[in-house]
């Protein structure tokens, strides 16, 4: 019998189950609704057929022969061979150049075919399938890839219908099928195999022979046929759909149950279903689902959730190598997706045709999903056993957390408002202290607040007393106090004789560039006098303009001075309890400085930077105060320009006889005479040589040890000499910046001694004091010039510089410095020299000038915000001139400590 392409006609095992009339297979399971029912019609198979099939598919072949799929199989000549179609043959899918005379054809092959079959009905016909040897190609192995293609697969249908099987069929249910249908053709003894030619059918789709349709009611009933005919009919339409998405065939297909070679044309009787177009997301997905694993849950047949492409049938299937392996995957998931869903096959249980170990750990599975299922999220938190790597993951994002928040909280609270006091009328601002409110005012771009009070008014019988603290409320104000103004400043004597001031005086001024709380800054407390008797503050004025060009608070306190602030009788002693007396003034600013750590924080300033800044007699007493027990953690660091460095070495009681003289002078024996006295007859007692005195070379008949000294050992404020906590100093931190300026002695009345001073003049001065009674005159001459200003300078070196530096050395925490920049009419560096320029009140009129004005700021400046010096200058003898270079010569000095002038001659204020 000659052989045509449309004239073969393929029995598969789906035909075969849909023929077979044997009641056995379905008394034995009674229980499972998908056995389907036999037809009076169909032929009988083997019910080992099925359990080849299986264990073919376990045995790896290479060459397998394939039968010769035929694109038509019906069988019209009989209702019940319609009924069987509908039931279990295959639809094919055929190529547009395989459509031309497949009608008459068609119809040729159906005569002969049904012609065979009633010859032999219960027989598998051996030339009805031809078969060629099939070889596996070289990417036919299945690996990770992109190829699997979309599939739907209705809850309820001919399981022949839905499922598709390619002609490169895969490695397992293409494999399986083949062998069956080899199985089959064995049987026919005598029959010859036709040969298959060409790849003329190689787009060709048939359906999966093991699938098979779960009976209905109906069938049971003897109605079977008919139903199964209309859903083999809607499987077949949605099969045509899949099939035109998935591999774009013709609009010619050939319909079940038909006439052989009858065209289906989808132009006029069905709309041609275009196959759905991916978006991006969905191209995405793609290569995600191959390279991280994840579980999906099986799901029911038909349902499009079930995407091979996306890797979400019950295996979580990978893609394909290669395009030629792309049907054989399709069949594979088919073939196992139908074997899984029906419920037998030829009578058979779908549990027998699942292996033990597969069926276990799909019962595990679910036991395992129940059971997830029914615990609470905390008991699978619980449960869950963290491995190295996820404890790597979560560390990782913990991480990445704690950064973004710093991130956000340096980005957001860097640029937050500060928390500043508002500003009323542009001018006036408020604050707190610890008496009750306070309202300043705006100056040059700094607000002022002048004339606070600190501590309790020194008059009646607090004269002559240690100063208090204000702790009660009736030394306080009501409402707000409009620190606007100055107030008086305490009692004393000008240079030119001049008295003025008030005894109620304990008041300070605070300047500040914000009153803030955020970022506080660092405080200058100015303690300012010429001398003891008077003259303050002196240069030491706080400026507006540099508190808020330097960001710094600048506090000037009032303190009592003169016989007011530091008289040490015998009266006054044995009035007070501790006995003591004298160093009044001392205790105002340690009150002061006990203010200023209390309240400071309202006025924008840190009570932890806190810098003493003494200049002349301000100076003495910032180093007195430095050296007190009593003023530990109240201030941080000191500046010391220009001061005394004789300090009280007496008991108190030598003191007190020494002062006797007073007594005499205000005609008074007891303390309470004193107390009864007015302030201008206190003042007037005071004797001419307690007065302030001018720097000058020392006469040849001066005792130094007949002069007054204004500070005492009081036992209580100064325990001890100033040299002997000196000594004991051991810190390496720099506490103290002590020095001078190098014509720190000019003084008007030096200067005007005679109209002009020439080198003759110059000569006789310094022969007429100690050093000519010594016969330095010519030394002295040939280091300093035989001019004003080289006389001037070694008055300066003989009181106050070398002086200074014996203290220095004896200081491990002390930095020195002399300035030498000069300027005036008379090109003199005078004793008002540095502290102008720190606080910016010196006109530099040359380059240098400028210079020397820059390098004394920054050094100033920078050692109160930082508490140091810069490091490179730390700890060495400092020459500030254009600029800060230790460079500072000591020869001099030398000279004069090793001729005992210094410190024997020393300044004392």
């Amino acid at each position: 019998m000659g052989w045509s392409p449309f004239k073969a006609i393929k029995p598969t095992m789906g035909e075969t189950d849909e023929k077979e009339t044997a009641p056995a297979a379905t008394t034995n399971d009674t229980s499972k609704p998908e056995t389907p029912q036999p037809t009076s019609d169909g032929p009988e198979v083997e019910a080992k057929e099925t359990e080849k099939l299986l264990g073919a598919q376990d045995e790896p072949e290479v060459v397998v022969p394939e039968p010769k799929r035929s694109p038509v199989v019906e069988k019209p000549q009989t209702k019940a061979s319609s009924e069987n179609v509908a039931n279990g043959e295959e639809i094919i899918n055929m190529p547009e150049e395989s459509v031309a005379g497949a009608g008459e054809k068609g119809k040729k092959d159906g005569e002969t075919a049904d012609a065979t079959k009633a010859d032999k009905p219960n027989k598998v016909q051996a030339e009805e399938r031809e078969v060629k040897p099939k070889k596996v190609p070289a990417g036919a192995f299945k690996l990770p890839g992109f190829f699997n293609k979309n599939k739907d697969k209705p809850k309820e249908a001919d399981g022949a219908d839905n499922e598709l099987l390619e002609k490169n069929g895969g490695e397992n249910g293409g494999e399986a099928k083949d062998k069956a249908a080899e199985e089959g053709a064995a049987g026919k003894v005598g029959e010859e195999k036709p040969k298959r030619t060409g790849g003329f059918f190689a787009n060709l789709k048939l359906r999966n022979p093991f699938a098979k349709k779960t009976p209905t009611a109906a069938d049971a009933n003897g109605d079977g046929a008919a139903t199964a005919d209309k859903a083999g009919e809607e499987e077949e339409e949605k099969d045509e759909v899949t099939a035109e998405a998935t591999d774009k065939p013709t609009g010619t297909d050939q319909q079940a149950g038909g006439e052989p070679g009858e065209e289906k044309k989808p132009t006029e009787e069905e709309p041609e279903v275009q196959a759905p177009k991916r978006g991006l997301l969905e191209a995405l997905r793609v290569p995600l689902a191959s390279i991280i694993p994840k579980r999906f849950k099986p799901v029911a047949s038909g349902d499009p959730e079930d995407d091979i492409e996306l890797g979400k049938t019950p295996k979580n299937r990978a893609g394909l190598a290669s395009m030629e392996t792309l049907d054989d995957s399709l069949k594979d998931a088919d073939t196992k997706d139908t074997v899984d869903k029906v419920g037998g096959v030829n009578g058979t249980d779908a549990e027998a045709l699942v292996k033990p170990e597969d069926k276990e750990a799909k019962d595990k599975a679910a036991e395992a999903e129940e059971d997830a299922q029914e615990r609470s999220l905390l008991q699978r938190v619980q449960a869950y056993r963290c491995s190295v790597d996820d404890i790597a993951i979560i560390a990782g994002v913990v991480i990445f957390l704690i950064l973004v928040a710093l991130i956000i909280a340096f980005t957001f609270v860097g640029k937050s408002e500060p928390i500043t006091a508002p500003v009323r009328d542009g001018k006036y601002i408020e604050t707190v202290t610890n008496c009750g409110r306070v309202e300043g005012i705006l100056e040059d771009g700094s607000f002022a607040f002048r004339g606070i009070p600190y501590a309790v008014p020194p008059v009646g019988p607090n004269r002559w007393r240690a100063a208090q603290p204000i702790e009660s409320i009736e030394h306080c104000w009501n409402g707000t106090l409009k620190a606007h103004n100055s107030t008086p400043v305490c009692w004393q004597i000008y240079a030119d004789g001049k008295v003025d001031g008030a005894e109620d005086c304990l008041t300070l001024d605070v300047i500040t560039p914000h009153v803030r709380y955020d970022n506080p800054l660092p405080v200058v407390v100015l303690v300012g006098a010429e001398s003891f008797t008077g003259d303050s503050p002196g240069k030491l004025r706080p400026s507006t303009r540099y508190a808020r060009a330097r960001d710094v608070i600048f506090v000037r306190p009032n303190f009592r001075l003169n016989v007011f602030g530091f008289l040490a009788l015998e009266q006054l002693t044995k009035s007070t309890h501790p006995p003591t007396s004298g160093n009044y003034g001392l205790t105002d600013l340690i009150v002061a400085l006990k203010w200023i750590q209390l309240n400071i924080p309202h006025f924008g300033g840190d009570p932890k930077s806190v810098t003493l800044f003494g200049h002349r007699a301000g100076g003495t007493i910032v180093t007195a105060l430095a050296s007190s027990n009593k003023t530990s953690k109240l201030f941080a660091r000191t500046w010391i320009s220009s001061g005394a460095s004789i300090f009280p070495g007496k008991p108190l009681a030598d003191s007190e006889k020494e002062n006797a003289l007073y007594m005499s002078k205000i005609r008074c024996e007891e303390s309470n005479c004193l107390m009864e006295k007015e302030d201008e007859e206190i003042l007037d007692a005071v004797p001419d040589v307690w007065r302030r005195t001018f720097p000058d070379l020392p006469a040849a008949d001066e005792n130094a040890t007949t002069r007054h000294e204004w500070l005492v050992l009081d036992g209580n404020i100064m325990q001890q000499h100033p040299a002997d906590v000196w000594s004991a100093d051991v810190s390496n931190n720099v506490r103290y910046v002590i020095g001078s300026t190098t014509h720190e002695a000019h003084n008007t009345k030096l200067h005007l001694k005679y109209t002009e001073w020439t080198p003759e003049l110059v000569t006789r001065h310094v022969n007429e004091s100690v050093v000519g009674a010594l016969g330095l005159t010519e030394e002295a001459l040939r280091r300093y010039n035989a001019t004003y200003q080289g006389l001037v300078a070694m008055v300066s070196d003989i009181r106050t510089i070398c002086p200074l530096l014996t203290i220095t050395q004896k200081l491990q925490s002390s930095q020195f410095y002399v300035v030498s920049q000069t300027g005036g009419e008379l090109g003199i560096a005078d004793v008002d020299s540095d502290v102008q320029a720190i606080l910016g009140r010196y006109e530099p009129k040359t380059p240098e000038q400028r210079r020397y004005v820059s390098a004394i700021q920054q050094l100033f400046y920078h050692y109160v915000s930082h508490g140091e010096i810069k490091h490179e200058l730390r700890k060495k003898l400092l020459d500030i001139g254009q600029d800060a270079l230790p460079t500072y010569n000591t020869d001099n000095c030398l000279f004069w400590i090793k001729n005992d002038v210094v410190p024997r001659y020393a300044r004392l204020d």
